[in-house]
């Protein structure tokens, strides 16, 4: 009930659109008790007489009934829809702008099949009872109550004998209510099925190449057997409550018919009120019987809006302190004190890292793999809030800044370059998109990306595809560094690229990082001995911690694991000049 009170929340912001639904619902009730009661006029009155003026009366105030509910069903219908789309439309923007809003660490800890099940399966199951299921209720009650007054009216002895059967469609009723916990399984499951999909789609190469179709299929076909073994479990109880209403309700008819037709044998009733009354019965018990229906879209929209408000529950660990500035301009300066970070309870993944890098200067941090490079520099733009320590901007603290200016002064360019399913132009103009082709053409040459793009059939406007897929990697990587020059960031964080390009592109790529890096205060995670002997300090990081900072020079003589992996960067360097031959302008670096 928690949850149905919450999501009504979010219908309180149209509620005048609500009350003229729901006087629509009630006026509409109204008038269908009009065409019964007609008939029994007719009946009872006109026949009698054998007056055709009054059967034209009754039948023209019949079809006038039956223009008026066409015409305010059909108002009715558009405002509930009206109603319903904008209240969905601000629980969809609520869930999205709540997981933009999360940290890395929430992305972390949930998968990324389960999450869009959030936004878009689970929000359209809300929609579904709020658009439909939440109006055939209050109409359901509505109609009840109309009908059972009149019945009253008309013979309350065969009304109270009528109502024998309730008791047992309630009990139907109560017995739906098993089917709660298989609706929430089988929201999971759907959950889950996009999981696997999801994994499928994104990593289809790799299934391919490693022929692991029939291992895919497997998986898939595990998850949806569960599902259709759920779904046919709650159909079960929906087996035995949907018929079992309907033959309350026949059975109710059967009892009228009879009880009614004595009392009018009896002189209680005249056949123009056992008509009426039977009519009655029938439109009372009619959406009684399709409660099991707006019980079952209640339910699915319950165990949806329980794993709605499970996110929008989720507390945000990086936010705006309040009071937090908003630095418009930085010089630069890095300053870590003291910092450590661990995700959640688990062991610390850094410890004790000081650093200070002055603007305009590169610290290079070098280590072997699983050392916290990554995590360290994840820290600057708060992707993550340390565990203890500090980390400073200009003298800031990180966290009295405002993350969406803290980030402005920021440019990144990762190992793994994510492109949208977009133009060129869009992709480089991503982090400004007040850009113009001028500014971006300026970007792209300085990122040695315009030769190639002005190769392509539309030129900036090219189309490239989901994650860039139509362009080679060293092409992808160079928009990337074109994106990040638009910026022009005060700080850059880079991630060098270790994946293999022929050398030319190789050193195009080093040519536009130079030029990216010029002038800015950058943190680099370096895997090429070039980029670590131009850098003005290294820190050497092992398990968490930097066990050595110097210049080249220096940690050559006092760090054995740098100068291990200066002496294997070094061997890669000589191997890669001695197959690119001398004319080879990477080789000449």
């Amino acid at each position: 009930m928690n949850t149905l009170a919450r999501l009504l929340r979010f219908v309180r912001p149209y509620w005048w659109g609500t009350l003229v639904t729901m006087v629509l619902i009630f006026a509409i009730t109204i008038l269908k008790l009009g065409p019964a009661w007609m008939t029994k006029l007719i009946i009872d009155d006109a026949i009698p007489k054998e007056s055709l003026t009054l059967v034209g009366v009754y039948l023209i105030g019949m079809i006038g009934v039956s223009g008026s509910l066409n015409l305010l069903g059909a108002v009715q219908l558009y405002l509930e829809q009206w109603v319903g789309q904008r209240v969905i439309f601000d629980v969809r923007g609520a869930l999205y702008d709540h997981l933009q809003s999360q940290s890395m660490s929430f992305y972390d800890a949930n998968q990324t099949g389960q999450l869009m099940s959030r936004v878009t399966n689970d929000v359209s199951q809300v929609q579904f009872f709020l658009t439909q299921g939440l109006s055939r209720l209050v109409t359901t009650f509505i109609t009840i109550a109309a009908n059972l007054a009149v019945m009253f009216w008309l013979d309350w002895h065969l009304t109270l004998i009528s109502l024998v059967v309730v008791p047992m469609i309630l009990w139907f009723q109560k017995y739906s209510v098993k089917v709660w916990p298989l609706f929430r399984k089988r929201q999971e499951l759907q959950a889950s099925l996009n999981v696997v999909i999801q994994e499928n789609v994104a990593g289809i190469k790799l299934v391919k190449a490693y022929g692991r179709e029939e291992f895919e299929a497997d998986r898939f076909n595990a998850v949806n057997e569960e599902m259709r073994s759920v779904a046919l479990q709650s159909w079960r109880v929906f087996g035995v409550t949907g018929p079992g209403q309907e033959f309350a309700t026949y059975l109710s008819a059967i009892i009228i018919i009879t009880v009614g037709g004595l009392r009018v044998m009896e002189g209680h009733l005249t056949i123009g009120d056992l008509s009426a009354f039977y009519a009655y019965v029938l439109t009372m018990f009619a959406p009684v019987r399709f409660l099991v229906f707006i019980n079952q879209m209640a339910l699915n929209a319950l165990a949806s809006g329980e794993r709605i408000f499970e996110i929008l529950d989720t507390p945000l660990d990086v936010m705006d302190r309040p009071g937090a500035v908003r630095l418009e301009h930085v010089s630069g300066s890095v300053t870590m004190e003291n910092v450590s970070f661990a995700y959640g309870k688990g062991a610390p993944l850094l410890r004790d890292i000081s650093i200070d890098v002055p603007p305009g200067k590169t610290l290079a941090l070098v280590g072997p793999s699983g050392s916290g490079k990554t995590t360290l520099v994840n820290l600057i733009p708060r992707f993550y809030d340390p565990t203890t320590g500090t980390v400073q901007i200009d003298g800031h603290d990180v966290r009295d800044i405002q993350v969406e200016a803290l980030r402005a002064q920021m440019g990144m360019v990762m190992q793994e370059t994510f492109l949208f399913n977009a133009s060129i132009r869009e992709n480089i103009a991503y982090g400004r998109a007040d850009a113009s082709i001028e500014e971006i053409e300026a970007a792209a040459r300085a990122a040695n990306a315009h030769p190639f793009i002005s190769e392509m059939p539309n030129g900036y406007d090219t189309e490239i595809g989901e994650r860039g897929t139509r362009l080679s990697g060293g092409q992808r990587q160079r928009l990337a560094i074109a994106r990040a020059i638009l910026v022009d960031p005060r700080i850059l964080i880079l991630d060098e690229a270790t994946s293999s390009v022929d050398n030319q592109t190789d050193y195009l790529i080093r040519q536009a990082l130079d030029s990216l890096m010029e002038g800015r205060t950058t943190i680099v995670i370096a895997h090429r001995l070039s980029t670590v002997q131009r850098a003005h300090q290294i820190a050497v990081m092992e398990a968490g911690r930097i066990t050595a900072r110097g210049t080249h020079a220096e940690l050559l003589r006092s760090s054995p694991l740098y100068a291990h992996l200066a002496d294997i960067q070094f061997q890669l360097a000589t191997e890669a000049s001695a197959s690119a031959g001398p004319a080879t302008p990477v080789a000449q670096r």
